[in-house]
């Protein structure tokens, strides 16, 4: 009995191995052609210093007129902060008081009534009352040098027993029978001021009051 042929099989057994293959196997990656005439950049070499790069560029200048504005816009600024700064107060000059003396009512009531009289006729040119007072001092500088200097020396009178000073002695501090006036020697300056106390020590007045309340007194002729 002849053997039987073998049959070719209908599948290839590697067929299934290919299949598999092509399936795990990753896709290819496409590839550009590169277009005619071109070329790779070439190497463009070290990159320059950034100190080269700023000393090769020249500085642009501006124009004239904005030059010009921009001073003029500057001097504006500061011209406003020298308006706006505030004085030191050290720098400015400082005022001082003008001094003052006690006047007795009735040496008071004269010199208010030598100044009212000076508004109504002299209108702008009235003294002030530091004034009037320093205008006395000088008209009778003669008489006020002497008036403390002379006097006669305290005395015990008849039928008394203690001395007392001369009627004729102008007082150095008056005793005022109503309250005395405080005036404003206003118009006298600081270096008459200090003059007129220099005064009061030399002629021997005491206060600065009793010389002016005097001098006042010969002015308007009223009694010491």
């Amino acid at each position: 009995m002849s053997a039987r042929p073998r049959r070719k099989p209908v599948f290839d057994p590697n067929a299934l191995d290919d299949e598999l293959d092509d399936l795990l196997s990753p896709p290819p990656t496409p590839t550009t052609p590169a277009k005619n005439g071109s070329a790779s950049p070439p190497d463009a070499g070290p990159l320059p210093d950034s100190a080269a790069i700023t000393d090769s560029v020249a500085p642009v200048a501006a124009p004239p007129a904005e030059h010009d504005a921009n001073l003029a816009r500057s001097d504006v600024v500061d011209s406003g902060r020298h308006l706006n700064a505030v004085p030191d107060p050290d720098s400015a000059p400082k005022r001082t008081r003008p001094p003052e003396a006690l006047l007795s009512s009735e040496v008071y009531d004269e010199l208010y009534r030598v100044q009212i009289a000076e508004k109504k006729i002299r209108r702008g040119l009235t003294r002030p009352m530091g004034v009037i007072v320093l205008d006395a001092i000088e008209a009778h500088a003669g008489r006020l040098a002497s008036t403390w200097a002379n006097q006669p020396a305290a005395s015990v009178g008849e039928g008394q027993l203690f001395e007392r000073p001369a009627s004729t002695a102008v007082p150095r501090r008056r005793r005022h029978v109503t309250a005395p006036r405080t005036v404003v020697l206003s118009g006298v300056t600081a270096a008459n001021a200090a003059r007129l106390d220099d005064l009061v020590k030399v002629w021997g007045a005491g206060t600065r009051s009793a010389l002016v309340e005097q001098a006042l007194r010969y002015e308007f002729d009223l009694m010491p």
